[in-house]
């Protein structure tokens, strides 16, 4: 057991919150070829070692009321772009994970209902849209390719499911108060029938049912 390959930069990595992908050679590959040692070596130590169905890996955490300031943040963040790629129509996924965004192009400030969210997070100008991508960078799920481009990696799935949840369920509710409502409209969001998306994704500051200091709820 005390042979697994590149043990130390895997805990090391892993135990700081960080998620394990395909560009993560040559950890990610020997995590895939001997899972289930690395599982019984953590398990030792009582760490839960997590392959995603997606295909990358992390820890379960220790504590899941210890809930950072970053996390409602990234939660915003990331349901505006789901919500975003929706309101063009094209398959959200593609949209997501088929491209490099540019910082300055992102949309988070081109709607008021976007800007609402992001200051109910503190979040009020693209130097704090950076910080957010800095952190979600730290846990492997964005990589930078310059200063202002950036593209989202396969971890990203841990919550780009949740995020599309969010998004039928606003575009299901708008449809059943009114065939010609928008979800893109201003006047659309928040109302008492379309709930905050820190609500439906079970974020709150001081507690979450299946959260972690450095990852996000099943």
């Amino acid at each position: 057991m005390n042979t697994l390959p590149h043990l130390m930069s895997i805990f090391d990595r892993l135990r700081r919150g960080y998620h394990l992908g395909p560009d993560d050679e040559p950890e990610f590959s020997c995590l895939c070829e001997r899972f289930d040692e690395y599982v019984a070596y953590f398990a030792a130590l009582g760490i839960t070692l997590v392959r995603h169905e997606r295909e990358f890996f992390y820890f379960n955490a220790d504590n899941p009321e210890n809930v950072p300031d970053t996390l409602p943040r990234i939660a915003v963040f990331s349901y505006i772009m789901v919500d975003h790629a929706a309101n063009q129509g094209r398959p959200i996924e593609e949209f997501i994970f088929g491209q490099n965004f540019l910082v300055t192009a992102l949309p988070h400030f081109t709607l008021d209902r976007y800007t609402a969210l992001l200051r109910q997070v503190e979040v009020h100008d693209m130097s704090d849209l950076e910080n957010v991508l800095n952190h979600m960078q730290r846990i492997g799920w964005v990589k930078w390719l310059s200063n202002d481009e950036f593209r989202f990696l396969r971890p990203f799935y841990r919550v780009f499911g949740k995020c599309i949840e969010l998004t039928q369920a606003a575009q299901t509710s708008a449809d059943d108060e009114s065939g010609s409502a928008s979800i893109g409209s201003d006047a659309y969001w928040p109302t008492a029938t379309h709930p905050h998306p820190l609500r439906l994704l079970r974020i709150r500051r001081d507690r979450t049912d299946q959260c972690t200091a450095n990852c996000w709820p099943e």
